[in-house]
């Protein structure tokens, strides 16, 4: 059993489909089902059950999905702890999706000017995988939105984010300062193809977005074609929303409705928890002072023992 097979597995148990976890792993869906096929013979056990569109654990699988994400963290905190060892580790990197890289960089910019011991690098990753980055090693904090139910993880909330709508500028709600849902009952809102977003929709819109389903889109450019030709709106954070750069969409603060947090995550058992809890504590502050809707008091914050 490989490494590899392990981090193959784990795609496949979250993403509950091996079309979305191949395009996640970007492979291809016959090599990631030959692969996971493999791994059930070496077990001895069926991990998945297959159903058209979607698979689900088996008592084994379940077993499987908890040792092998701790598998996989282990060997990235291998290779991190030999490269240190080593006087070849690259600098304490955070993670994000393209939306957040401004983000990601005054906050690693905040950090560096405090002069710490491991300064910090930013690392854009594409939607959806900051999971991966953190545990390959590949990465010592991520920018994640909505809850976490892992538990090699810790997390602290950095901002609350009103969920907004994008639309075209020539669209009769871009005027509006603020929108309700009950506006967008007639409006087709996109979706996302291979979406690795699933749980955080789920966590938004317990019964369903509103809206009609739209068109599918599977990048940011598809995204952003779809709304100027006013075929679709999107549901949205202000900043994804900012990062289009463009004058021919309006983002507009869906008033009743959620607010999502976005988080900063880092691995449990991380080997330099110092240096990971204060650029955490570190970004925190930063947040607070620029957020009125700051979620914890950072006075709560637990003290750093590294």
């Amino acid at each position: 059993m490989e490494i590899r097979q392990l981090r193959y597995f784990i795609a496949v148990a979250e993403e509950r489909n091996f079309t979305r976890a191949a395009a996640r792993l970007t492979m291809t869906q016959p090599a990631l089902s030959r692969a996971i096929r493999a791994l059930e013979r070496d077990v001895g056990a069926p991990l998945l059950v297959r159903a058209p569109g979607d698979v689900s654990l088996t008592p084994a699988g379940e077993i499987l999905l908890g040792e092998a994400r701790t598998l996989v963290s282990q060997a990235g905190h291998a290779m991190s702890r030999a490269r240190r060892a080593a006087g070849t580790q690259d600098p304490l990197t955070v993670t994000g999706p393209g939306c957040d890289a401004w983000l990601l960089n005054e906050l690693v910019h905040a950090y560096d000017e405090t002069r710490p011991l491991m300064p910090g690098r930013v690392m854009v990753g594409n939607a959806g995988d900051q999971l991966d980055q953190l545990r390959s090693g590949a990465a010592d904090l991520a920018l994640l939105r909505g809850s976490i139910d892992d538990e090699t993880l810790e997390s602290v909330i950095l901002l609350m984010e009103q969920v907004h709508v994008l639309l075209a500028a020539s669209h009769p709600l871009a005027g509006r300062e603020a929108i309700v849902m009950a506006d967008l009952s007639d409006e087709q809102v996109v979706r996302w193809k291979e979406d690795n977003f699933r749980h955080v929709a789920a966590e938004l819109w317990p019964d369903g977005p509103p809206g009609r389903p739209g068109p599918e889109v599977s990048d940011g450019m598809q995204m952003l074609a779809v709304v100027r030709l006013g075929q679709a709106v999107v549901l949205c954070t202000p900043r994804a929303a900012a990062a289009t750069g463009s004058a021919d969409v309006r983002a507009v603060r869906l008033s009743d409705g959620p607010s999502l947090p976005l988080r900063l995550a880092w691995l449990r058992d991380h080997s330099q928890m110092r240096s990971v809890r204060r650029f955490a504590h570190h970004s925190r502050a930063v947040c607070a002072r620029q957020d009125g809707q700051a979620v914890r008091d950072l006075a709560r914050w637990p003290p750093d023992h590294g």
